[in-house]
């Protein structure tokens, strides 16, 4: 493929209507383009009929398609689904699907970066280290492509940005990706129907809480001490002040709060550990998610016991906090929480 040629979906449709402008083409052909692309699921020129056939050939001569490729697909028997995706450049993202019995809640969980540079200890992306961020194009081909192979019966209905990477590290991006899925003219998602995870870039928590989308902040540890052994970030980013500035936030929405906790087997699970968070985390309108560590070849963690979750867990409800446990999906072919690596 020739280096002159734009990836189309690395594109807003505002972006290629500037094109179109430029090039004394009609604009409006942008939103038919995205039309075909994202309601119909065409990836030709060739295919879009409405199109004049000059317009076509000279679309050809500046754009392409590409979509991420499925080089290898696991099937969990609780229903979750793993796509080991090979990327243009042939480096590998993973994208996980996970079923839900309830109607209406089928999510897909997407990546935003190749690697992680945060180096979270508890986790399989950090252990191959950071390699680059994602397109915006990269970041939805994962849905389309997901969406294709998935049965009518799977239709993908929640969003979570909680694969491969630092979302709020690949900002820009990102924000185009959001964009594109909560546009109705494109994918049609609702905010409240995405959710986005961060480890605590504090200076991008309120712009992203501003796009209406729900937020998971991953924090694991109830001090600035043990939260910066097992998560370097606190470091640039303490503890104290990301509450800070997750209490400044305008919670009276109707997006969710969530508390992301991975639970360490003698390392932050004790009932102290619970007291300290219940502290933290007093008064906020946050729901405290709890995940027992999933282990990944080579972890040097391990899970603590399900009677010492359930402890944690009632620690935090007697403090008046809501707190849940989640059970990763996809544990068994290593795609749950913190178990993607982009590994063949």
């Amino acid at each position: 493929m020739a280096l002159s040629k734009i990836n189309l979906l690395n594109l807003l449709p505002y972006e290629l209507e500037e094109w179109m402008r430029v090039h004394k083409l009609e604009p409006y052909r942008a939103r038919q383009i995205f039309l075909w692309v994202y309601k119909k699921n065409i990836f030709n020129f060739d295919q879009m009929t409405d199109l004049p056939f000059s317009l076509r050939k000279e679309l050809k001569n500046y754009f392409y398609f590409y979509l991420p490729q499925v080089v290898e697909r696991k099937f969990s028997p609780d229903g979750a689904q793993k796509f080991l995706l090979e990327l243009e450049d042939k480096k590998y993202i993973e994208s996980v699907f996970i079923s839900e019995s309830t109607p209406k809640e089928n999510s897909l969980c997407l990546s935003t970066q190749v690697g992680c540079k945060f180096g979270c200890s508890f986790c399989a992306t950090a252990t191959i280290g950071f390699q680059r961020n994602l397109s915006a194009g990269e970041i939805i081909g994962q849905y389309l492509v997901a969406q294709s192979a998935l049965t009518r019966k799977n239709k993908i209905d929640r969003l979570v940005f909680m694969g491969m990477g630092e979302p709020l590290d690949n900002w820009q991006e990102l924000k185009k990706a959001l964009s594109v899925f909560t546009s109705r003219k494109e994918l049609g998602f609702s905010p409240r129907r995405i959710t986005v995870s961060t480890a605590g870039i504090i200076p991008l928590i309120p712009e992203l809480w501003a796009l209406g989308v729900n937020v998971a902040l991953s924090i694991n540890a109830p001090d600035n001490k043990k939260r910066a052994e097992l998560m370097p970030i606190n470091q640039k980013y303490p503890l104290g002040q990301l509450v800070k500035t997750i209490r400044g936030l305008d919670i009276s929405t109707r997006q969710k709060l969530t508390c992301e906790y991975v639970l360490l087997k003698g390392i932050n699970d004790s009932l102290e550990d619970a007291e300290k968070l219940a502290w933290l985390l007093a008064k906020i309108p946050i729901r405290v998610n709890l995940i027992a560590l999933n282990p990944f070849p080579g972890s040097e963690f391990s899970s603590p016991e399900p009677s010492q979750v359930l402890a944690f867990q009632e620690k935090l409800r007697s403090a008046g906090l809501m707190a849940f446990i989640r059970k990763s999906a996809g544990r068994e072919i290593l795609a749950g929480c913190g178990q993607l690596a982009g590994r063949r």
